[in-house]
């Protein structure tokens, strides 16, 4: 046993603090007691000279360390997978990894004796959790792999000191969902600064499955689009998994749920898709490959508005045993009012930033290229734009009437006939369009919000420059545009959004030509730029400018969406559309088993506000229709809850009401989420040696092939583990609670004793 001190502070300092200490109470406390009897000034300083003492004693820090020796024998670890991919008899000689596991610990059941008389050698089972055994048995039915779960249940639970090393064999692939899905490496690192042992990794199994037979699977299927809108085209990615496949020709395809006579809660048969023009529901694929996964996107239209149901599946080919993982589900939202837009134009910067509206779920912009200038005449407008409900929206660029007469036949009659309708109908800005472009003449003249003469009207080859502002322009509202739909950049500041975008370079210089037309925006110098107005049943306007592409090249990006897609819906008259005041939403849409499914939901008023203090009641109704509750919790102004209980694969429905005073708020909000048809284990159980690499290198252990154990135990036998392990303890005489109690007792009597006396 010894007496060791490790101060405060470095010793110079602490000598001159506990000087300067000691030389304050012996030269200023006498001073302060000249009045009292010498027994109480006796009394008094030695109180106050203790009190300096013990702080000084608890500055040094001082401790009394001592050895003890353990004689218990030092414990070496071996955890087993006993996982069902273990299963998987891809080992040398047809063996499954298991039996291959089992194999080589019998071969080494001498080494294990003589290493017994050194160190305790302890086996645990593993697969979802940890379970000590006596012997491991040819077992495999653990249902997931969860080696992150296993690592700290392992840590957490053997905290004795004699832990001198882990041996993990197993085929290294982690294979769980929901809370058990811990991250291997994060879990090793936490077991290597915690317990400071090693773990050495052993891998069965390959990572090549080509050997397992013809398995063809979708993996990753993905919707640009969860929620869109009808008449919509949607892009389904995913990838296709093909094992033993080489030669063959596969066919992908896409199946849709059939509604017809279902409701909510009710889910519906999958169908085929239809192909038609516009989309490609599905695709033959070939490969001489004989393990590859490929990437692949479909699309189909969305016809009818709803909630459905869309999976991708690889059709089943004969010889193929597992057919679980064929397909893969999700949900679509469908919503009413899908816009379909036609843009015709010439190729200029505006086209091809007006074609991002396609990102967007609400619209579809298809764009009808025409060549520029004398070019114009050689380009052949298609007929099939004009047809009565085909589009919703056209927006025509910098086009000269005469484009749209082919063969002798003027279609700009039917696009008209469309306008009164009710579709929309936007001009932009240009050089050879509105009264320059001829539309004077047509029978546009009465729907567009400009005034236009046929003697502005020039050829193609002809430029008009008193048409034109030269000079840049920065658009802003007007005092009606403030108020306006089209004009409202950001709920708050408007205006200041309108002022931080780009000044655009010039634009067409057009006149409302009734005071019935509403000018929305306008130059800083006051020059009109958009016009807009309601004709027959539709709605139109004309935008003077023709290169807000400018604001998302200045980094305005969601400036220019957010203007292009309330320009669009506001012509469609699509600005207002409501919801239920009652929503619940999932993203995203379908979740492997186990997984922690994320509700979110709440309530809000006509305006779309959302209402306060409500109370929510949630529940799920599982695949086999018996109900869970779930137990909600406010975020915000809405409230969250998380559905754990997705082992079963199947379609989940989630359910929330909602009451205020006592009073219900309507219909309950009704969703729906996928849990995949899918077996984590089994689904693709190929070994993953390169993270059992990256476990042994975190902790300092060795990656050891199955037919170098022997040599690894060897080593052991040979270099020694010792016996007994000799322990350092240490006591500390600073830091106590007895201490604590000695000072506040010197300083108290020293204050009750000069409070009586008068000094205080």
């Amino acid at each position: 046993m010894s007496l060791t001190f490790e101060p405060v502070w470095n010793w110079p300092l602490v000598i001159v603090t506990t000087v300067g200490m000691l030389a304050i109470v012996i030269g200023t406390y006498p001073a302060q007691l000249k009045r009292l009897s010498p027994i109480w000034r006796n009394v008094l300083f030695i109180l106050r000279l203790l009190s300096a003492f013990v702080l000084i004693f608890a500055m040094l820090r001082p401790a009394l360390q001592y050895s003890e020796t353990d004689e218990q024998l030092s414990q070496l670890v071996i955890l087993v997978d006993r996982s069902r991919s273990m299963g998987t008899p891809d080992a040398v000689g047809g063996l499954t990894r298991r039996e291959a596991l089992l194999k080589i610990l019998k071969e080494n059941e001498e080494l294990f004796k003589t290493l017994t008389e050194e160190v305790e050698i302890r086996f645990v089972d593993f697969a979802m959790g940890i379970t000590p055994i006596p012997t491991p048995e040819n077992e495999t039915d653990g249902a997931f792999t969860a080696i992150g779960k296993t690592l700290d249940e392992l840590r957490e639970q053997e905290r004795s000191d004699r832990l001198i090393g882990v041996v993990l064999m197993s085929d290294g692939a982690q294979r769980s969902g929901g809370e058990d899905d811990i991250d291997p490496l994060l879990a090793a690192r936490r077991f290597a600064e915690q317990r400071g042992v090693p773990i050495h990794t052993m891998t069965f199994g390959t990572s090549e499955l080509s050997t397992s037979g013809l398995d063809l699977a979708i993996e990753d299927l993905t919707l640009d689009q969860p929620v869109t809108f009808e008449r919509k085209l949607v892009p389904v990615r995913m990838q296709v998994r093909l094992l033993g496949a080489a030669g063959r020709q596969v066919r992908v395809r896409l199946l849709i749920e059939d509604r017809t006579g279902k409701t909510l809660g009710e889910s519906g048969e999958l169908k085929e898709m239809l192909l038609t023009s516009e989309s490609r529901p599905f695709k033959d694929i070939q490969t001489d490959e004989n393990s590859v996964t490929l990437p692949l996107e479909l699309s189909f239209i969305a016809e009818k508005a709803g909630e459905y149901k869309i999976a991708a599946e690889v059709v089943p080919q004969d010889g193929e045993i597992k057919l679980q993982n064929n397909r893969l589900e999700t949900l679509i939202t469908v919503r009413k009012g899908g816009l379909k837009v036609a843009y015709i134009d010439v190729p200029r910067p505006e086209q091809k930033f007006l074609r991002r509206l396609n990102e967007t779920a609400k619209i579809q912009l298809d764009t009808q290229v025409v060549l520029p200038g004398k070019l114009g005449g050689q380009t052949r407008i298609d007929p099939n734009l004009f047809e009565a409900g085909k589009y919703d929206v056209y927006l025509i660029g910098d086009v000269p009437a005469e484009v749209f007469k082919v063969d002798g036949r003027d279609m700009l009659p039917q696009l008209a006939a469309r306008v009164r309708e009710g579709a929309g109908l936007g001009m932009l800005g240009g050089l050879h369009n509105f009264g320059a472009g001829g539309y004077a003449a047509t029978p546009l003249v009465n729907l567009l919000p400009v005034k236009m003469t046929v003697a502005e009207q020039i050829s193609a080859d002809q430029e008009a420059p008193e048409n034109h502002f030269a000079t840049q322009l920065r658009m802003v509202p007007t005092p009606a545009g403030e108020q306006h739909y089209l004009m409202r950049l950001a709920a708050n500041n408007n205006q200041d959004a309108w002022l931080s975008l780009p000044e655009l370079g010039g634009a067409s210089r057009l006149e409302a030509k009734s005071g019935a037309v509403e000018v929305l925006a306008e130059s800083a110098s006051g020059e009109p730029l958009l016009f807009a107005t309601d004709t027959g049943g539709g709605r139109a306007l004309a935008l003077a400018v023709d290169e807000t592409w400018k604001w998302h090249l200045h980094g305005y990006e969601a400036e220019h969406q957010r203007f292009w897609q309330q320009l669009v819906l506001w012509l469609a008259r699509k600005e207002y559309e409501s919801d239920q005041p009652i929503w619940v939403r999932v993203e995203p849409r379908n979740f492997s088993p186990m997984s922690k499914v994320p509700l979110e939901f709440g309530a809000q008023d006509a305006d779309g506000k959302p209402i306060e203090n409500v109370v929510f009641d949630v529940e799920v109704i599982k695949p086999d229709n018996e109900s869970e509750t779930v137990t909600p919790r406010k975020f915000a102004d809405h409230g969250l809850a998380d559905f754990t209980k997705t082992l079963q694969p199947g379609d989940y429905w989630a359910r929330v009401s909602a009451s205020k005073d006592g009073q219900g708020l309507g219909v309950s909000g009704l969703t729906r989420f996928i849990v995949d048809a899918r077996d984590i284990e089994m689904d693709n159980p190929a070994a993953d040696p390169g993270l059992m690499e990256e476990l042994a290198a975190m902790t300092g252990g060795m990656s050891i092939q199955p037919e170098e154990f022997k040599v690894f135990l060897e080593r052991l036998i040979e270099e020694g583990i010792p016996k007994e392990l000799k322990r350092f303890r240490r006591l500390n005489l600073w830091d106590n609670w007895p201490l604590l109690l000695i000072f506040v007792g010197l300083l108290s009597v020293e204050w009750t004793i000069r409070k009586l006396r008068g000094l205080v």
